[in-house]
């Protein structure tokens, strides 16, 4: 049994099911019951909801009401042995007085402890990209840190310098060296060789431009002066181009759209708010955090109103364009699973936890929190969390890993590059495979192709051999009788 001590709070008008206090009311609620007697039988309680999905939800049958905390007062009620009967909130808010409105929810109520840990969270749509416009970018980004003209001159200076050194080697004596000295096994050759024919000459510019080196050195003094002047010229170019690039790809992540906190307090195209007179309104209002300071003054200062009155009204809002919703994250990933325009950015902006609200004072709240740490050991309130949450997933291919900076796209180009001088090379090691079997070497033998060829030429060769007739073979026995026969006759 539970003996309460009767208090002059108010009339508890039964027609808009609404508590209507009286002024001296102590905030103070009084109870005589033991807290350790976790048995409740017989008792009736009246139990205060709040329309939100998906923890409290209208429906036609059952007990008139369906969801989250449903479930959850059902459950406690078969621990604790109790009746209940819920009223509706009429005014659509959480806690607020009609009086004054300067006494706080936390001073007329006790809370257990949290049967879920959450935060607040920013929401925003899928389509915030049309808010916020990306430069224009292409498959080929990548060369745009250099200009048009750039790298014209680039590949220009390229082939020059591969042509001056072929020349100049060509020009130089130093340049020529003796065969039989480097390698006196290799006599098919002149008995001088230079080595910067126009393709090593390109090729050693290639190596230098791309700061990897090459197999040919170059010996005269003139041809180092050219290695030299190429050298200091690639590492100019190069390091202009890594700098050039990397302001560029930070020029473009400045200009993304938003993040996080920070980056709503600093724009003014994208307006947030939250729901009015609720708890992330009261957290923003009395939050002492720089930050949270300004986003409260901006909110407060915005005209039309940027509070809503509901999640939904806040949602319709969202979709919209050009507004972001900061709620429970516990909300706002139900309403991610419904529909798959919307998603969260950042990360929480603070922490804490649903509980119980009960008055001032009530032992009920020892009694209710011994409840949920049951649930919580029978991971009773897991299965309800993934009931409404998991289970009621509308969209479970909801695209969430999207990047908005599509740094993909703006390299793209470069994968086709490398496809393309893949693609390139294969033709010009099959060109080089015709060329030389035009002269029949026997290096074609040591290929793919060659080994190949081979392979099928005596496969071939053996289906030939089983497909002929076997023909009569000759015995030593009748030559030899064929030959005496022969003497005989002589």
């Amino acid at each position: 049994m539970v003996n309460v001590e009767k208090l002059a709070l108010g009339v508890f008008d039964e027609s808009v099911n609404k508590w209507k206090f009286e002024p001296s009311y102590s905030n103070t609620w009084k109870f005589q019951i033991n807290s350790s007697n976790s048995d409740l039988s017989g008792q009736k309680l009246r139990v205060v909801v709040y329309l939100e999905e998906p923890f409290v939800m209208k429906v036609e049958d059952g007990i008139g009401y369906d969801g989250f905390c449903i479930d959850l007062l059902i459950e406690m009620s078969k621990i604790l042995n109790f009746t209940f009967e819920i009223f509706e909130v009429e005014d659509g808010a959480y806690g607020v007085m009609e009086d004054s409105g300067q006494i706080q929810f936390w001073e007329v109520s006790d809370f257990t402890l949290p049967f879920m840990h959450l935060g607040i969270a920013i929401l925003i749509g899928t389509n915030m990209d049309d808010a916020v416009k990306y430069p224009s970018s292409n498959l080929f980004t990548f060369m745009e840190p250099l200009s048009v003209t750039v790298w014209i001159a680039l590949a220009f200076s390229y082939f020059v310098v591969g042509s001056a050194m072929c020349i100049l080697a060509k020009f130089s004596p130093y340049e020529w060296f003796d065969v039989e000295q480097i390698d006196k096994r290799d006599k098919s050759m002149d008995n001088h060789k230079n080595q910067f024919d126009l393709l090593n000459s390109l090729w050693f510019a290639t190596g230098s431009l791309m700061h990897q080196g090459s197999d040919v050195i170059p010996r005269a003094a003139a041809t180092r002066t050219v290695a030299i002047i190429w050298w200091l010229f690639t590492l100019i170019i190069f390091s202009s181009y890594t700098a050039q690039l990397a302001a560029f790809l930070t020029a473009e992540r400045m200009s993304t759209p938003i993040e996080s906190a920070g980056d709503l307090v600093n724009q003014q195209k994208i307006k947030f708010g939250t729901l009015k007179n609720g708890s992330t309104m009261a957290f923003f209002r009395d939050s002492q955090i720089p930050i949270y300071e300004r986003m409260w003054s901006t909110m407060e200062s915005q005209s039309p109103t940027v509070f809503v009155n509901s999640s939904k009204e806040a949602i319709v809002r969202v979709k919209a364009g050009n507004y972001a919703y900061m709620m429970e994250s516990s909300m706002l990933e139900y309403y991610m699973t419904k529909d798959c325009s919307l998603q969260t950015i950042g990360g929480l902006l603070d922490s804490k936890g649903y509980g119980v609200a009960l008055p001032k004072g009530s032992p009920l709240r020892d009694v209710f929190s011994k409840t949920v740490l049951q649930l919580q050991e029978r991971t009773i309130l897991e299965a309800l969390k993934n009931k409404w949450w998991k289970a009621n997933q509308e969209h479970s291919d909801c695209p969430r890993s999207k990047d908005p900076h599509k740094v993909l796209h703006r390299v793209l180009g470069i994968f086709y590059v490398m496809l393309t001088g893949l693609i390139i090379s294969i033709l010009m090691s099959i060109g080089e495979y015709c060329v030389e079997s035009k002269q029949q070497s026997l290096r074609l033998d040591l290929t793919l192709l060659g080994k190949f060829f081979n392979w099928w030429n005596l496969r071939k060769m053996k289906k030939e051999e089983q497909l002929l007739p076997h023909r009569p073979q000759l015995t030593a026995t009748r030559l030899d009788t064929l030959a005496t026969s022969d003497l005989h006759l002589r």
